[in-house]
């Protein structure tokens, strides 16, 4: 019996104290007995180590496993080692306790076996596993009647639940735990469930309802760090409001209450001030602020306020220097993937793909789609699982019923079965929505690729043609010229041959090959630059300011043809003797504006011919926008995304 296996191993440990010595006033009958060492390990002068090694004596002397001293034995050590960090052994003990508590049928240490069960996962990060245990014991203290500890249990489950992401689960726990808590003894727990409520709320941005349960929360508070922290995360419900000024005057008033030595809260306000501060004006230089935050939450290797300061710092580095916001971005991925959690991480990577390289910024959206198709198939799993636990719970409740009527019976009988078609019909619905999503994303990966390579496809073809033009007519043309060079009654014939080969080497200059490395910039000067004849004059502005080597190739071959359209436009039938080409970059976009002061359309005449079709269609390839104005002059305004 694994028992008698631990009885044995405890009786060699608890033969000497740590210097090896026997303890002191162990002589002797009374003085050697669980009971004894039991009661020593309670005095509140003896360091957690000490406790915890008189315990382990304790534990070898319990001669029998039916003596009700084993249970608070293995209680008690279960609570020490959750103390000292050392989770794997009061996982151990806990599952000892839930064990020897069944053989002794004592309902009230199987409650406490689970809810210790129970807070060890919520240490170790597995709010799934917390919250099944938490609802175990919270079903073995109803049948106690003990209705403080089922609400402090709804509680948990409440937090439990809102790790997992399930935010409406978490608040009908939260509000169900209010009928059970009272208002003198759990006022601790009332503020959490409240304090869960609102965080509910604010996910779901129900800002003012969320502030309403915050302040509810604030009644039954019990200590100036728990009012500060209450207060913080009103403000931050006032900072995403953009109530900027009411969420720095309550940061402002809550800092200098905070103690120095609270580092991690202090911390916390100090980050959240700075991030409002700058959010109400980019402007504002909040980086040593950010920065100090950053280093008092590494001191203290505070994991989730870590997460809130790589997010925040890449934020603010994001406008002025991309390098450092693409770090701090990989930070907060590195931070919340040790800290497992998935919203953190998701967050991250939705960072990292609008700021990273091109190269970088595939691989994360693809982790970013594995990451959120796996966090909904959990979520979604959460919800049935809690669906599941509280119908087994109904169930049982069911079973212990005495029917006094064959009709009671039946009604019994036929809930229950409205209850498993529920369920079932819950859990179908569920693995099709998780199908459908996972074919709607497949095929949205499907048809990206098509179009990669159907745009490939045209660059191609381009090129191809290019060549052939050049080195099968306009050769040719040139030859037959030259055969006719020498006679002069060929003249006529000479000209248009002439202007033949002139066309097609403009046909091939169009459509050659483009360099999108580091010469684009240069090649798509030159180009621009070849354009203009006579009296046409060509304005070039920003063109030096983009940072092309972050653009796709993709795009920057769409860019270059279609500006080459317009050239080509503007050439043939505008008459325009300036042109003005502008090139700015925002965070998400790459804004082209091109106009000329030709001839122009009039308003309802313009046609889609084939170039301009051409023009529209390249840019739909990358996802990009253009727009034309023809009132005065010519003018396009094209739009690609980043």
């Amino acid at each position: 019996m694994k028992f008698s296996f631990l009885v044995l191993f405890f009786i060699v440990l608890a033969g000497c104290d740590r210097q090896g010595m026997p303890l002191q006033g162990t002589t002797g009958k009374a003085k050697d007995s669980a009971a004894y060492f039991y009661r020593r390990s309670g005095e509140d002068t003896r360091d957690k180590d000490e406790k915890l090694l008189l315990m382990n004596r304790a534990l070898t002397r319990v001669a029998d496993h039916r003596d009700p001293l084993l249970l608070k034995i293995l209680s008690q050590k279960i609570y020490l080692h959750n103390t000292l960090g050392q989770y794997d052994s009061s996982l151990y003990y806990a599952d000892e306790l839930i064990k020897f508590s069944g053989l002794q049928s004592d309902t009230l240490y199987l409650a406490k076996g689970y809810y210790r069960k129970s807070r060890i996962f919520s240490y170790l990060k597995n709010p799934e596993e917390s919250f099944r245990n938490a609802i175990e014991s919270k079903k073995f203290y109803l049948a106690v009647g003990d209705s403080s500890q089922v609400g402090r249990r709804l509680v948990e489950m409440a937090i439990a639940l809102g790790h997992l992401g399930d935010y409406s689960g978490s608040q009908e726990n939260a509000t169900e735990s209010l009928s059970y808590l009272d208002g003198k003894k759990d006022s601790l727990y009332l503020s959490s469930a409240y304090n869960r409520i609102a965080i509910s709320y604010r996910k779901q941005k129900l800002y003012d309802y969320a502030i309403e349960e915050y302040k509810n929360a604030l009644r039954f508070v019990s200590s100036a760090k728990d009012s500060i922290i209450i207060l913080n995360n009103i403000a931050n419900v006032k900072r995403d409001k953009s109530e900027f000024d009411s969420a720095v005057g309550i940061l402002t008033g809550i800092l200098d209450e905070v103690s120095a030595k609270n580092t991690i809260l202090r911390a916390r306000i100090i980050d959240n001030l700075a991030y409002t501060k700058w959010l109400q004006n980019p402007e504002t230089d909040v980086r040593s602020a950010l920065e100090e935050a950053l280093k008092m939450r590494l001191e203290k290797n505070d994991m989730e306020g870590l997460q809130a300061s790589y997010a925040h710092l890449s934020d603010f580095f994001e406008p002025i220097a991309n390098a450092r916001a693409v770090a701090y971005a990989k930070k907060y991925l590195e931070v919340s993937t040790q800290y497992k959690n998935p919203e953190g991480q998701i967050k991250a990577l939705e960072k990292l793909v609008y700021l990273a390289g091109p190269s970088e910024s595939q691989e994360y959206a693809k982790r970013y789609a594995v990451l959120s198709d796996s966090l909904g198939i959990a979520q979604l799993r959460v919800k049935n699982a809690f669906a599941k636990i509280k119908f087994d719970y109904v169930r049982e409740e069911q079973q212990k019923l005495k029917y006094k009527t064959e009709k009671e019976k039946a009604e019994l009988l036929l809930k229950k079965k409205k209850t498993e078609n529920l369920i079932l019909f819950t859990v179908v619905i569920g693995l099709a929505v998780i199908s459908y999503l996972w074919y709607a994303l497949q095929r949205t990966r499907a048809q990206a690729k098509i179009s990669r390579e159907k745009q490939e496809a045209i660059y191609n073809t381009e090129i191809r043609l290019s060549k052939r033009v050049h080195d099968e007519l306009a050769n040719g043309v040139y030859n037959v010229m030259a055969q006719l060079g020498e006679d002069n009654s060929n003249k006529e014939i000479l000209d248009k041959l002439e202007n033949i080969y002139t066309l097609t080497r403009d046909i091939s200059r169009e459509n050659t090959s483009i360099d999108t490395g580091n010469r684009f910039e240069e090649e798509l000067a030159s180009m621009l630059g070849s354009y203009p004849e006579g009296t046409a004059k060509i304005v070039i502005l920003g063109l030096e300011d983009i940072p092309w080597q972050e653009i796709s190739a993709e795009k920057k071959i769409v860019l270059y043809r279609v500006l080459q359209e317009l050239m080509t436009n503007m050439k043939k039938y505008s008459g325009a003797t300036l042109v003005a080409i502008t090139f700015a970059k925002t965070p998400k976009t790459l804004q082209i504006t091109y106009s000329d002061n030709g001839v122009g359309i009039p308003s309802g005449k313009l046609k889609y011919g084939n170039g301009l079709r051409n023009t529209e269609n390249r840019i739909l390839f990358v996802k990009g926008s253009i727009t034309f104005d023809t009132e005065k002059g010519f003018r396009a305004e094209i739009q690609l995304p980043c």
